[in-house]
């Protein structure tokens, strides 16, 4: 591993809104032997014009392809399929890398060479790319994953192609709560003590849609369950909360914000 080709992959479906930022940000890393690979679901809003742009001018760098998939999981697993490298990792399309961040991810593999899985920190941005929030740090902990709540943000974490021979690929639904929890039941998973990523956070990102969250809240009590996690477990009682609270959201009226900033409270 004196310079390991390291795979970016990054599902998109109408992005060019903040496709760009993100490109750039992988393309200035100071780690020579990238590739950053884009899974487009069909957009019609420029995202392929701009995905064109760069694949021309940097055609050892940019790849891409461009078909209806079938959600999240099947362009995750489009993107690994593809990918020629030693390490993986993942970018949405509206989030960026932070400087240096590739190199570090590197040189703790090289150090390292019983790891197979690592993450970092990662910063929350609003729509200017300002920061808002950072991630928890601290060590993983598996129960506690499957128990509580997930604290290893996905575009931060990095694992070598010998995690995805193990345990096989995403879930249908794209499931990052589901892939970690194999990953960690098969391999130790380290931590490193620098911020990776940056994860947008706005109203377009799949994460604002109310529908989309309620499906991946679901989704994670779902898989929480399927590990051992209580009935009770924290992803759990996040989805019941969301319920109740959508569900009586007609009769509090000018109450809601009040009672759902107050059940978020109760939910951490």
């Amino acid at each position: 591993m004196s310079n390991p080709l390291v795979s970016i992959i990054t599902q998109v479906l109408n992005g060019c809104k903040y496709l760009e930022p993100c490109i750039q940000s992988v393309l200035n890393q100071d780690y020579p032997n990238i590739e950053h690979i884009f899974i487009d679901g069909g957009s019609t809003d420029g995202t392929l014009v701009i995905l064109t742009n760069y694949r021309d001018k940097y055609p050892d760098r940019t790849r891409f392809i461009s078909e209806p998939d079938r959600g999240a999981g099947d362009a995750w697993n489009k993107g690994l399929r593809m990918a020629k490298g030693e390490i993986f990792g993942w970018l949405g399309s509206d989030d960026m890398s932070e400087p240096s961040a590739i190199r570090a991810v590197v040189e703790f593999f090289k150090s390292h060479p019983d790891a197979y899985f690592v993450f970092g920190g990662c910063n929350i941005i609003d729509e200017k790319g300002e920061i808002i929030d950072k991630s928890k740090s601290k060590d993983f902990d598996l129960e506690e994953i499957i128990n509580k709540g997930c604290y290893v943000p996905t575009p931060s974490s990095f694992y070598r192609r010998e995690v995805i021979e193990k345990i096989g690929f995403y879930n249908t639904i794209g499931n990052d709560l589901d892939f970690l929890i194999r990953a960690g039941k098969a391999f130790k998973i380290y931590r490193i003590e620098k911020t990776l990523s940056n994860f947008r956070k706005h109203g377009y990102s799949q994460s604002g849609s109310k529908k989309t969250h309620r499906i991946w809240l679901r989704e994670d009590c779902i898989v929480s369950r399927r590990y051992g996690g209580s009935i009770f477990s924290g992803y759990c009682r996040r989805y019941y909360a969301f319920l109740i609270i959508e569900g009586l959201r007609p009769l509090l009226g000018p109450l809601y914000p009040f009672i759902k900033r107050l059940i978020k409270r109760v939910e951490k």
